[in-house]
C-alpha cells in the first residue's frame, strides 16, 4: 500500500502542496486555472533536498504561471458539484443529483442551478456523456426556429441540419449538410444565429474569401464581434 502525505508550504515565496510518496523521484506540476504548483517528493527526502530542488526551478514556475494567468487557461472539468457549467450564455452552478427517477439535466433558473442525475459509480466520461445528451437535445430544440430565421434572411435551405461533438462551430459539405456543434448550446443564443447564417453563405459562396464575408456583412453585420463573443 502507497502511503502518502499532504501539507501545504511556502519555498522562498512559492506557495505549494506537497505530496511525500512511495516513489523514487521528485516531481513538480503547475495546474490551471490558478497556476497551483504540487510537489511530489519520496517519502524520506530530505526538507533540505525539497526546498533546493523548488528554489532551482523558481524561474520555471513563476513563468509558467504567468502563461496560465494570461492565456486564462481552464482546468479540465471533472463534472464535479460546485464546477461552472454554461447553457444559452448563463452560467450554472454544477449539482450531482442519484435519484433513479430522474434521467435528464435539470435547470433551476432561480438558483442558477444545473442538476446533472448520475449513476453508482459514475465516470468522469459517463458524466460528459449525460451533459453532452443534454446539450444535444437543447441544440435539437432550438434549431427549427433558428433555422427558419437564418434561411429567410440568406435566401437558401439545407439539405439537413446535424449536430455533433466537432472541433468547429460548424461546417458546410457539397451535399448542402450543415453539421452545427453541440457545444453551441452553451454559447449566447445569437451565437447559433451566427454560425447558421455562416454555414448557409456556404451555400452561395464556399470558401473565406472576400465575396463569402461581403455576404457576411450583409446577412449579419456585426457577425465581428458575435464571432468575438463565440471564441472567448
Amino acid at each position: 500500500m502507497i502511503k502518502m502525505t499532504k501539507e501545504t508550504v511556502t519555498i522562498d515565496g512559492i506557495t505549494l502542496t506537497l505530496y511525500r510518496k512511495n516513489i523514487k523521484n521528485m516531481y513538480l506540476r503547475i495546474l490551471p486555472p490558478d497556476g497551483e504548483v504540487k510537489v511530489s517528493a519520496p517519502l524520506f527526502m530530505s526538507d533540505r533536498e525539497i526546498s533546493d530542488f523548488v528554489k532551482s526551478r523558481k524561474e520555471w514556475i513563476l513563468k509558467n504561471q504567468r502563461k496560465i494567468h494570461e492565456n486564462d487557461i481552464n482546468a479540465p472539468l471533472k463534472y464535479r458539484n460546485g464546477e461552472t457549467h454554461y447553457l444559452w450564455g448563463k452560467e450554472y452552478t454544477l449539482q450531482l443529483i442519484s435519484n433513479e427517477k430522474i434521467k435528464h439535466v435539470v435547470i433551476d433558473e432561480e438558483k442558477s442551478v444545473m442538476y446533472l442525475p448520475i449513476p453508482k459509480r459514475s465516470t468522469i466520461e459517463k458524466r460528459k456523456k449525460i451533459l453532452n445528451e443534454f446539450y444535444r437535445a437543447q441544440m435539437k430544440m432550438a434549431i427549427p426556429q433558428v433555422l427558419e430565421k437564418c434561411t429567410k434572411i440568406v435566401g437558401k435551405a439545407p439539405s439537413e441540419v446535424k449536430v455533433r461533438s466537432m472541433k468547429n462551430w460548424g461546417n458546410c459539405n457539397q451535399n448542402k449538410r450543415i453539421t452545427l456543434n453541440l457545444n453551441l448550446a452553451k454559447k449566447d443564443p445569437i451565437c447559433l444565429e451566427y454560425v447558421m447564417i455562416h454555414e448557409l453563405c456556404h451555400l452561395i459562396e464556399f470558401n473565406h474569401g472576400k465575396k463569402f464575408k461581403n455576404l457576411m456583412d450583409r446577412f449579419c453585420p456585426n457577425w465581428k464581434k458575435i464571432k468575438k463573443v463565440l471564441n472567448e
